[in-house]
Formats: structure tokens, C-alpha cells, sequence
């Protein structure tokens, strides 16, 4: 699985996105190399840490790298020389925006995606914020369209009764919930369509209460994935709010 690495000048502030990700429930490595050690100027970065924090990261898999300011850019470049090669050659430096980059790709990692799928993650993670600010024209969130199946689309109908709607940690257990089927598998709402093993794209949908949810799957497990859409919006998606 792909670790996560945050390399921030705050322990504070490294400790909060710990906390945050903590919510999301996902079974992927975050590790974090943030501040000095130095009582009066604690703000900083070490690239000894970010090596240490790395090396704990690793499963083997890889490891991606999120920065907050630019000399913990530099900081992560040095502790890539330090580290041996066969180790630095699976690791990526993502230039992701920290909050939401390093969120989305927990979640992204969790769901056992590659090294380039849980960078893409982190990197898309801004789109939503972008698209509802009206900074830019909303990332379109429709799938391309699959290749014809012999079988039609079977599909679940659900209302939205959590009180903030889909928010992130609710998006990430539906996330990891459909994560362990194989049908192909489109979420609806209105006339948009996201894909639901994707953080990000599910942000784009801006689900709030009372809005209706349709997945729709196709392939060997289908039904399956449906019954547990159906239960986990039935159980308003863990969130108990």
C-alpha cells in the first residue's frame, strides 16, 4: 500500500492534518516530518526527518511526498539523495495543496491505488473548492463512457439524510466500502455523474441533505455493490449525524 509522507515547517499544524486524515478511517501509513528540533524556532524542516519519516512510509509499494512551503520542498529533495536509490526511485513529490491533497490521497492509497492514481488524487483534490468559489470552470465529472456490456445497468436509489450532506468523512467509507468490488460503477446526482472509488470526484457532486444518490453497476458483483450502497446510506454512511 502507498504511504503518505506530509513534511511541514509546523508540528501543529502537521499534527491537524494528522487528525484529520485520523477520520477518514483508511487503513493506509501517514507519516510526518514537520518543525525543528529547537525550543526558541521551532519552524522549520530537517531532511534527516523527512528520510526517517519516508523510510517508516514504505511498505515497498512507494511513498508520495506532500510539502507545505518552499524549503520543505528543498528539505524533501535532500533526504532524496540521502535515501539508497532502490528506495527514492519509488517515491514522488507531489506538489498537491496540503489539506486537501494529503486527505484525498489517504483515502486514494487506502483503496490500494497505484503511486501515479494516488498523486492524480492529490492533485485533483483542489478541483472541488475551485469549482464552488466559481474560480474556474467546474472539472466536468462525467465518466467516459464504458465499453458495451452484454448485461444492462442495475441501479439503487438513496436520499442523502446526513446533516452536512456527503462530506469527506462519509465520502471516504463509501469510497473504501465499493472499493473491494469489481463491477463498473457511476454515481448520479441530477445530471452529473462521478466516479465513487474517487475522493475528489465525489467532492465535485456537492451532496447535501435530502439530495438523491443513484449507483448504478454493472458486471459479476453488481448486486452486490448495491446492497452495500443500500446499507451504508441506510446507515448514513457511518457518519451518525
Amino acid at each position: 500500500m502507498i504511504g503518505i509522507v506530509v513534511v511541514s515547517h509546523s508540528a501543529t499544524l502537521a499534527a491537524g492534518i494528522r487528525e484529520l486524515a485520523g477520520q477518514l478511517g483508511s487503513p493506509a501509513r501517514l507519516e510526518v516530518a514537520a518543525g525543528v528540533d529547537d525550543v526558541e524556532y521551532p519552524i522549520g524542516t530537517d531532511a534527516v526527518a523527512v528520510m526517517s519519516a519516508i523510510e517508516a512510509a514504505d511498505d515497498g509499494s512507494g511513498v508520495l511526498v506532500l510539502m507545505d512551503l518552499g524549503s520543505a520542498l528543498l528539505s524533501a529533495e535532500t533526504a532524496l539523495e540521502l535515501l539508497p536509490s532502490e528506495l527514492s526511485e519509488r517515491v514522488r513529490l507531489c506538489p498537491a495543496p496540503l489539506v486537501e491533497g494529503t486527505l484525498a490521497a489517504v483515502v486514494a492509497a487506502g483503496a490500494g491505488l497505484s503511486l501515479e492514481a494516488v498523486a492524480a488524487e492529490a492533485l485533483g483534490a483542489l478541483a472541488p473548492k475551485l469549482a464552488m468559489l466559481g474560480h474556474q470552470e467546474p472539472e466536468p465529472v462525467q465518466l467516459a463512457e464504458p465499453e458495451p456490456a452484454p448485461e444492462p445497468w442495475h441501479s439503487c436509489q438513496v436520499v442523502v439524510e446526513n446533516r452536512h450532506g456527503l462530506h469527506v468523512r462519509p465520502a471516504a467509507r463509501l469510497v473504501a466500502a465499493l472499493k473491494p468490488f469489481t463491477a463498473e460503477l457511476r454515481l448520479l446526482k441530477g445530471g452529473k455523474e462521478a466516479n465513487p472509488r474517487s475522493l475528489s470526484r465525489l467532492a465535485l457532486l456537492d451532496v447535501k441533505r435530502g439530495e438523491v444518490l443513484t449507483l448504478q453497476a454493472r458486471g459479476p458483483d453488481a448486486e452486490a455493490a448495491l446492497t452495500c450502497f443500500r446499507l451504508l446510506a441506510a446507515e448514513r454512511f457511518g457518519d451518525g449525524l
